[in-house]
C-alpha cells in the first residue's frame, strides 16, 4: 500500500487504497490460517507430545470426530495434531440442561480463528460463557518431571455476566488442583502460582489482548516462563505435587462460574525441558499470531426514530460485527441510548422526531432552541457558530463529563459515528441546502470534539436519504450529503448508497412479486434496516482503516465489495428511451428482479431544477442490454433538450421497494481467498448490491458515451 503520510493510506478512489501489490490474503482453513506465515510450527521442534490448534478449521472436530468444514460450527473437540489425546470442553456444572457450545470462530487474530463459547451479551459483545473451558485428562506438570508447554489465547472483554465473581481473578492454566497461572479480571496482572509463589509475570494485561505463554520445568531447577517471547521468570520453585500426569484445564477455576471467558487459539507440549535454541524456535512459532494489546471497534449511533429502528432491529450490531470482522478486532459493539434512558442529567444519543437543528417549521421554528441537537438562533448566523441544543447537550453528557455512561475504554473503541438520520431534515425546502449542509458539519465537529478526535481520526457515516414526505427536501438532503462526502476534510462516507429499495415499517409485503401495501411510510421496515446494516459494514471498514483504526488487519483484499454499482452515463436514445451505463463495483453483470423490470424507481425530470421541478416522467420498463447497459422506457415523451432533462434513481420520496431495485450479481462472484464473509458471518452477507441512488440528477446526453 502507498501512503500519503505516516499512517494515512493514499487512495486511488473513494474507499480504495492504492496498492503496490495485491493485498496479502490466505486461506482461513489452511494449516497456518494465513498465507503470510510459513513457520516454524511446533511440529518443527523435536519430541512434540501434543499440539492443539484452533487457528484453522482443520484443527477442530465435531461431535463425531470429523474435521469442521465451516466457521460458526460447534466444536466437539480439538484433536491432537501429534496423534495424542484430544482436548475436550470442560464444564463445572454437570446438572440438567445443555452446556454452552464451543464455537469455531473466525478472524479473532488476523485471518486466524479460535474456539470459545459465546452467549448472549451480558454487557459487551462478545460475552463468553462463565462455565466453559478446555481440558486434557492426562498431562504432566509436576516438579520432578521435565516438560514444556506453550499456549496462545485472547481475551475479548473483561469478565462479565456472573452472579458475584466478575471482579475475581481467573485461572488461565490449572493442573492437579493447583492454579499454575491466573489472570486478573479488573486489574492488569498475570500471576504464576498465585496460591503459593504469587510471582507477577506482567502488569500489562489490557482489557483486550492476545498473548503467548511458554512454561518450561526442569527437575531440580524450577520453572522458567516467557511471555510473548520475553523471559519473565527464571527457576521458580514448582509447588505442584510430584507424580503422574493429571487433569489439565485451560480457562477455568473448576468452580461455580469459574470460566475465564477467553478464546483459545493454540497449545503445544513436550515432555522435556526445551533447550535455549528450541525455545527460540518456539517463540518464533508465536509469530503466527498478533500478540499484545488488542482493540475493539464500536459504532456510535445518533439520530431520530429510524436510527432507533436501525439499532433495535439489530442492524447496527450487524454492521458493527461486519466492521470488527474487517478490522480484525476482538469485539464489535454499538454505543447508543434512547431518550429517557438516563436522567438527571438527561443522557442519550437517539430521540424520535428530532432533526439536527430547529430550522424546519412548524414543528421546529428557528429561534425556539427547544428539542433539537443544534440551536438555530434565527438571526441568519452561519451554522458553524451554532451551539448545542438540548439533544446535543444530552449527547455531550452521555459521552463526557462526570455523568458519562460509556467508559473511557468504550470511547476509545469508537471507530465511526453513524447517522441513519435524514427524515425530519428532509422536510425543509430546497432553499435551506446551505443551512442543512452547515448544520451537519457543525454537529459532526462538536460530536468529534466531545470524543477528543478530529475529522481525520473519526469517520462520520450517513445513509443516502430515505424516502420521506417531500420530494425536493429529500433531494436537497441527498445533494448535501454527497457534497460533504466529496470534501475529504469532512471524512463523511455514505454507508447505504441506496435506501429506496425498502418498504414502510409493518407494510404487508408480497415477496413473490415485490409489491407492498400499507405500513408506516415515515419509517423503514426493520428487515430493510438490517439489509442496510449488512451493506454498511463494507463502507465503514474502508473509512475506519483510512483513520488507522484497524487492529490485526490493516488492508482489505482486492475483490471485496464497497457500495455497489453506480450510474456513469445516460444516453437519450429516443424521446421515451434512455440507455443507462452502469459501472460495476465488484459485480460483473446486471440483474432486474421483481418490479425492477417494470422500471421501478426510474424517473426523468423534463426541464426545471430540483428547486423548481419540471415534469416528472416515471418509467414503465427497464431491460438489460448487456452487462453494463440498461434500457429504461418512460411513460411519456420528453420534450426538453437533452441537457435540460435529468435522470433520477429514484426521484425524491419515491420508494423502489424491497427486492425491486436493479442489482449487480455479486452473490455469484465468490469472495477472495481468506475473505469469505458469507462463510464466516452467515449467508445474509452474500448478496447482490442494489444500484446506487442518484444524489444529483444525471443530465441526458445525445452521445452514446
Amino acid at each position: 500500500m502507498l501512503f500519503a503520510a505516516n499512517g494515512r493510506p493514499l487512495f486511488a478512489a473513494t474507499g480504495r487504497p492504492l496498492l503496490v501489490t495485491a493485498a496479502t490474503t490466505g486461506s482461513s482453513s489452511s494449516s497456518s490460517g494465513s498465507g503470510a506465515f510459513s513457520g516454524p510450527f511446533p511440529s518443527d521442534i523435536l519430541g512434540l507430545s501434543g499440539w492443539w490448534d484452533a487457528g484453522a478449521l482443520d484443527g477442530m472436530a465435531d461431535a463425531q470426530g470429523d474435521a469442521l468444514t465451516a466457521w460458526g460450527s460447534t466444536a466437539g473437540s480439538l484433536p491432537d495434531k501429534s496423534g495424542g489425546a484430544a482436548m475436550l470442553p470442560y464444564h463445572w456444572f454437570t446438572g440438567s440442561g445443555s452446556p454452552a457450545a464451543l464455537i469455531a470462530t473466525p478472524r479473532l487474530n488476523g485471518l486466524l480463528g479460535g474456539v470459545g463459547a459465546p452467549v448472549s451479551p451480558a454487557s459487551y459483545a462478545p460475552t463468553l460463557d462463565p462455565d466453559t473451558g478446555l481440558q486434557l485428562t492426562n498431562l504432566a506438570t509436576g516438579p520432578n518431571l521435565a516438560w514444556t508447554r506453550m499456549i496462545v489465547w485472547s481475551r475479548p472483554n473483561r469478565r462479565q455476566g456472573t452472579l458475584q465473581v466478575n471482579a475475581n481473578p481467573v485461572a488461565l492454566l490449572r493442573s492437579n488442583g493447583v492454579t499454575l497461572v491466573s489472570l486478573s479480571s479488573t486489574g492488569a496482572t498475570l500471576t504464576l502460582f498465585p496460591a503459593s509463589v504469587a510471582l507477577t509475570l506482567s502488569t500489562a494485561m489490557t482489557r483486550r489482548h492476545s498473548h503467548a505463554l511458554v512454561l518450561r520445568n526442569t527437575p531440580g531447577v524450577g520453572v522458567d516462563v516467557w511471555l510473548d517471547g520475553t523471559r519473565v521468570a527464571t527457576a521458580i520453585a514448582n509447588p505442584l505435587p510430584n507424580g503422574a500426569a493429571g487433569q489439565f484445564v485451560f480457562g477455568h477455576e473448576m468452580n461455580l462460574q469459574g470460566g475465564a471467558q477467553l478464546w483459545f487459539h493454540e497449545m503445544a507440549g513436550w515432555e522435556r525441558a526445551l533447550s535455549s535454541a528450541d525455545i527460540t524456535t518456539l517463540i518464533a512459532c508465536g509469530g503466527r499470531w498478533t500478540l499484545g494489546t488488542r482493540r475493539g471497534s464500536s459504532l456510535l449511533v445518533m439520530g431520530q426514530s429510524n436510527a432507533g429502528y436501525f439499532w433495535l432491529s439489530g442492524a447496527a450490531q450487524i454492521m458493527a460485527n461486519g466492521l470488527s470482522w474487517y478490522l480484525g478486532t476482538l469485539a464489535g459493539n454499538i454505543i447508543v441510548a434512547a431518550s429517557g434512558s438516563f436522567i438527571n442529567p438527561p443522557r442519550y444519543t437517539q430521540i424520535s422526531g428530532h432533526p439536527i437543528s430547529n430550522s424546519t417549521q412548524p414543528l421546529f421554528p428557528p429561534g425556539a432552541g427547544n428539542g433539537t441537537f443544534l440551536v438555530n438562533p434565527g438571526d441568519g448566523s452561519d451554522p458553524s457558530t451554532w451551539a448545542l441544543g438540548p439533544d446535543g447537550l444530552a449527547v455531550q453528557a452521555y459521552l463526557s463529563g462526570a455523568a458519562m455512561v460509556p467508559t473511557a475504554e468504550d470511547i476509545a473503541d469508537i471507530a465511526a459515528i453513524v447517522w441513519p438520520w435524514t427524515e425530519q431534515d428532509s422536510t425543509a425546502p430546497y432553499t435551506q441546502k446551505a443551512l442543512y449542509t452547515g448544520s451537519v458539519k457543525q454537529l459532526a465537529a462538536l460530536t468529534r470534539g466531545m470524543l477528543g478526535r478530529s475529522a481525520a481520526q473519526l469517520p462520520l457515516l450517513m445513509w443516502n436519504a430515505i424516502p420521506y414526505e417531500t420530494d425536493t427536501g429529500v433531494q436537497m438532503v441527498r445533494e448535501s450529503v454527497a457534497d460533504i462526502a466529496a470534501d475529504s476534510t469532512q471524512n463523511l462516507s455514505v454507508f447505504a448508497a441506496q435506501t429506496a429499495d425498502s418498504i414502510p415499517l409493518n407494510a404487508t409485503y408480497d415477496a413473490v412479486n415485490g409489491t407492498w401495501s400499507g405500513g408506516d411510510p415515515e419509517h423503514r421496515d426493520e428487515t430493510d434496516e438490517i439489509a442496510f446494516g449488512h451493506r454498511g459494514a463494507h463502507v465503514a471498514a474502508r473509512a475506519a482503516l483510512a483513520a488507522s483504526l484497524g487492529d490485526t488487519l490493516t488492508a482489505i483484499a482486492s475483490g471485496m465489495p464497497l457500495a455497489g454499482p453506480g450510474i456513469a452515463h445516460a444516453y437519450r436514445q429516443s424521446s421515451t428511451e434512455i440507455v443507462v451505463t452502469v459501472v460495476h463495483d465488484q459485480g460483473s453483470d446486471i440483474r432486474l428482479p421483481l418490479q425492477a423490470a417494470n422500471g421501478a424507481g426510474w424517473a426523468a425530470m423534463d426541464g426545471g431544477t430540483v428547486a423548481a421541478p419540471g415534469t416528472i416522467i416515471a418509467a414503465i420498463a427497464a431491460a438489460r442490454i448487456d452487462a453494463t447497459h440498461l434500457l429504461v422506457t418512460l411513460a411519456s415523451t420528453i420534450t426538453s433538450p437533452s441537457p435540460d432533462v435529468q435522470l433520477f434513481y429514484p426521484w425524491g420520496s419515491t420508494q423502489i421497494g424491497r427486492g425491486d431495485a436493479v442489482t449487480d450479481n455479486f452473490s455469484s462472484i465468490g469472495w477472495p481467498a481468506g475473505w469469505d464473509m458469507g462463510g464466516d458471518l452467515g449467508a445474509a452477507w452474500t448478496t447482490d448490491f442494489p444500484l446506487q441512488a442518484t444524489s444529483y440528477g444525471i443530465p441526458l446526453s445525445d452521445s452514446t458515451g
